[in-house]
C-alpha cells in the first residue's frame, strides 16, 4: 500500500513535468525490462496466450491510460478512481456505475476525460487482478512475463512513433521517474502484488488496496500543493468505508483463508 501511495503521488508530479506520458510508460517498461531480463534463466515463462493477456492489462493497457490521466487530473481524484475503485471494479467488471452531481464544485472537460482514463486503468488493473486468479503461475514469473511482454510492444513503438521529451527533461527528473516507475512500481510492487494475490486472492487484494486513497490524497496536499474539496472527500470517505465494509464481510465470509 505504501508503493501505491508513492505511486499516485509520483506519477503525478512527473504529469506536470517534462516528460510526456509515454516517455513514462518507456521508463517504466524499458527499465523494469532490464531487470527482468537478468531472472529469465531462473523461471519458467507462461504460454504466449498468458503473456499477452498480463502485458495488454497489467502493462501497457493499464500504464498508458493513467500516465495520459495524470496529466489532467489531480492525486485526489486518482486517489478516489484507481484503488478506491478496484475492489468495485473487480467484483462487477462489466458494470461501471458513474453518479451525477447536481451540485458541486465544477470539472474541467479535461479533468472529466482524465478521470474516465483512471477508470479505464482501474478497470484494467481489475482484469489483470482476476487473471492472476485464473492463471496461478509464480509472482516472479507473472512479474517476469508482464513486464517483458509490455517492453517487448511497447517500447519499439514509442521510439519509433510517439512523442517523446526526453531529450529536454532535467536528468533528475528521469532519474525519479525511472528509479520509482521501473524499479519499485514495474518490478517490485508487481512482484509483491502478485503474490499477495496468490495468498489472499483477488478480491481480498483489491479490497485492501481501497485503504491507499485516504492516504495519498491527503500527502498531495502538502506535497503536490493539490486542495481537497468537499466532493473529493465525501468520494475518499466512501471508498474507505467500502473498503472496510467489504473485508470484513470477506473475512467473515472466508473463515478458512490463512496467509501462509
Amino acid at each position: 500500500m505504501c508503493i501505491w501511495t508513492g505511486f499516485i503521488l509520483v506519477t503525478r508530479l512527473g504529469g506536470t513535468g517534462v516528460l510526456t506520458s509515454w516517455d513514462i510508460a518507456a521508463l517504466r517498461f524499458g527499465v523494469g525490462a532490464s531487470i527482468a531480463v537478468f531472472f529469465l534463466p531462473r523461471i519458467l515463462l507462461p504460454p504466449f496466450k498468458v503473456i499477452a493477456l498480463f502485458s495488454l492489462f497489467g502493462g501497457i493497457g493499464y500504464a498508458i491510460v493513467v500516465y495520459a490521466a495524470f496529466r489532467m487530473t489531480p492525486a485526489a481524484h486518482a486517489s478516489v478512481l484507481l484503488p478506491g475503485a478496484l475492489p468495485f471494479l473487480t467484483a462487477i467488471i462489466a458494470l461501471i456505475a458513474v453518479d451525477s452531481f447536481s451540485r458541486g464544485p465544477k470539472l474541467t472537460h479535461t479533468q472529466i476525460l482524465g478521470d474516465l482514463l483512471l477508470l479505464c486503468g482501474s478497470s484494467s488493473w481489475a482484469v489483470f487482478t482476476l487473471l492472476l486468479s485464473r492463471y496461478p503461475i509464480r509472482p516472479l514469473a507473472a512479474t517476469v512475463a508482464t513486464t517483458l511482454g509490455s517492453a517487448v510492444v511497447y517500447l519499439p513503438i514509442w521510439w519509433l512513433f510517439l512523442p517523446s521529451t526526453l531529450g529536454q527533461a532535467p536528468v533528475s527528473e528521469i532519474a525519479v521517474q525511472a528509479i520509482y516507475q521501473g524499479v519499485v512500481v514495474v518490478f517490485l510492487a508487481m512482484l509483491l502484488y502478485t503474490f499477495a494475490v496468490s495468498r489472499l486472492g483477488s478480491q481480498t487484494v483489491a479490497l485492501l488496496m481501497a485503504f491507499v486513497p485516504v492516504v495519498s490524497a491527503l500527502a498531495a496536499v502538502p506535497i503536490l500543493g493539490e486542495p481537497l474539496s468537499l466532493l473529493t472527500l465525501t468520494g475518499l470517505a466512501a471508498v474507505t468505508a467500502g473498503a472496510i465494509l467489504g473485508a470484513r464481510e470477506s473475512h467473515e465470509t472466508e473463515p478458512g483463508l490463512e496467509c501462509k
